[in-house]
């Protein structure tokens, strides 16, 4: 991006929502979920903030919450993403791939826990046996 590009970006909306975009992303890659999921939430709750700066913002939080094992935070962003017109496809095509992952990460949790837990026998009890029953 040239400068006077990001000169024109410092007056124009959509301008300016990017740059908060590119800010979010940049704390996210820096490790620093909390300050993304900030600047994403103050895009969202935005009026003026474009479809596709709103779909792009939600797929970026999706994956800060994610990151944080927040799994149904994330999975209600990439929803919301499937169903916002006007939505650019590559992003629609994401969410759906990263909603079918940790969709999969939720079960395979939910498949260990299960499998970690007491077996009960539902069959006759001890004292059932003992006593010749």
């Amino acid at each position: 991006m040239t400068f006077l590009d990001r000169l024109t970006n410092l007056f124009s909306r959509g301008g300016r929502d990017e740059n908060r975009l590119r800010q979010g992303m940049e704390h996210a890659h820096e490790k620093r979920p909390a300050e993304a999921i900030a600047i994403y939430d103050a895009l969202l709750s935005s009026k003026g903030t474009s479809a596709s700066v709103r779909a792009r913002a939600l797929f970026n939080r999706a994956l800060a919450y994610s990151s944080l094992k927040d799994d149904s935070k994330a999975i209600a962003d990439l929803e919301e993403i499937v169903a916002i017109p006007g939505a650019p496809e590559n992003v629609l095509s994401a969410a759906r791939n990263q909603l079918v992952r940790v969709k999969n990460r939720v079960q395979r949790g939910q498949d260990r826990t299960e499998a970690q837990a007491p077996k009960v026998d539902r069959g006759r009890s001890s004292r059932q046996l003992s006593n010749g029953s």
